[in-house]
């Protein structure tokens, strides 16, 4: 079999267009198998991941409501830090632009929590006692990545800590 001009191009246009419908079809599953973006503003989805699924759903027209009034909030304070950013990138660094720009991405993050400190108060004061008791457990659960700490507040495994301090201490002497 000989290639000829013909079969080398179709040759060519078969691997085209396999290749062209490998990316068609690689673009479609990623846009398909994208899980479904969140409705809840990204502050609160620890408060909807404490509560059962009947709460979850009779809070979210509220959230989705409060999520409006946090977007803009919160792009006014990307601006500011991406404005920051750029201002200490700069050559020369323009010192008294730069504090100008921190005290704007200061003011636009006091905004932002104290609007999301008021959403937070509102939707804990619409939750059952059991369910804020829960929601607080969930919070306390995730938080102190620096170090872990018990609902109190309380360093865990303090005791073992001082014990092997203790110990190690002894085996010095």
């Amino acid at each position: 079999m000989s290639l000829n001009r013909h079969n080398i191009l179709m040759l060519v246009l078969a691997v085209s267009v396999t290749v062209n419908l490998f990316f068609v079809g690689a673009v479609t599953a990623r846009y398909v198998d994208r899980p479904e973006r969140p409705m809840e503003p990204p502050n609160m989805r620890w408060v909807m991941r404490a509560v059962d699924d009947n709460t979850r759903e009779n809070l979210r027209p509220r959230l989705m409501q409060y999520g409006e009034v946090l977007r803009p909030l919160r792009g006014e304070m990307f601006r500011a830090q991406r404005e920051v950013n750029e201002l200490l990138a700069a050559e020369p660094v323009d010192t008294q632009a730069v504090a100008a720009a921190f005290e704007r991405l200061r003011a636009a993050n006091l905004r932002y929590q104290e609007v999301t400190h008021q959403q937070l108060a509102q939707v804990f004061a619409a939750l059952s006692p059991e369910q804020r008791v829960q929601a607080f457990r969930f919070m306390s659960e995730r938080r102190n990545p620096d170090g872990e700490r018990n609902r109190n507040g309380d360093a865990r495994n303090e005791g073992s800590r001082n014990a092997d301090s203790q110990e190690s201490e002894r085996s010095r002497d």
